[in-house]
């Protein structure tokens, strides 16, 4: 450590707010260093100096009678509240992982365990592969398989599970989409387009 960094740190030193690390490596430095070990002790003396010059006053009993006052209803009302605000915090952080943890799937169990909705819905074919491309800066790979997807006309994205994902195959335009839709999921198992 140098001397301009060692100044840096001499009152911090003083005041025992280094870290260990830092403790020892000025100490290392004033016990080399006379200048610095000179500048500590000046240090030193100035705050001994300031320390016994000060006043010393005390206030008046009345004024501390009436701060004691004033303090303890605040007092009062954190050991009332800190242990609820504490239960509450911990509720809120132990809450959500019990919900998960009772949502997830029992292992073996199929992973499609959500029950399919019969239903028409309107949009256009797209492929989910090639939209997603520029926006993630995805390289553009030769022979990287395509995924088909549908937007519906209000919006949702559905992965289709049994057609081609070509998008030479896509129907252009809107088409109405029959399927057993999986609304969990997002994914459409298409009987037919049309």
């Amino acid at each position: 450590m140098d001397c301009a960094r060692t100044r840096f740190f001499l009152n911090a030193y003083l005041d025992g707010e280094l870290s260990e690390c830092d403790r020892f490596a000025v100490a290392g430095h004033l016990a080399r260093c006379e200048r610095c070990a000179l500048r500590l002790e000046s240090f030193r003396r100035i705050r001994s100096l300031l320390k016994d010059r000060s006043p010393r006053d005390c206030a008046p009993v009345e004024l501390r009678k009436r701060i004691a006052q004033r303090r303890s209803p605040a007092r009062a009302w954190r050991r009332v509240w800190r242990p609820v605000v504490g239960a509450t915090a911990l509720c809120l952080l132990v809450i959500p992982v019990v919900a998960d943890s009772l949502t997830k799937p029992a292992p073996g169990s199929p992973i499609l365990s959500e029950q399919p909705v019969e239903r028409v819905v309107h949009g256009r074919m797209f492929c989910l592969r090639c939209a997603l491309q520029p926006k993630l800066g995805i390289p553009d790979t030769p022979g990287s398989p395509h995924l088909a997807a549908f937007r519906a006309e209000d919006g949702q994205v559905w992965i289709l599970l049994n057609r081609d994902a070509c998008p030479d195959s896509f129907p252009e335009g809107d088409v109405a989409m029959t399927g057993e839709f999986f609304p969990a999921s997002h994914l459409v198992a298409a009987e037919s387009i049309r």
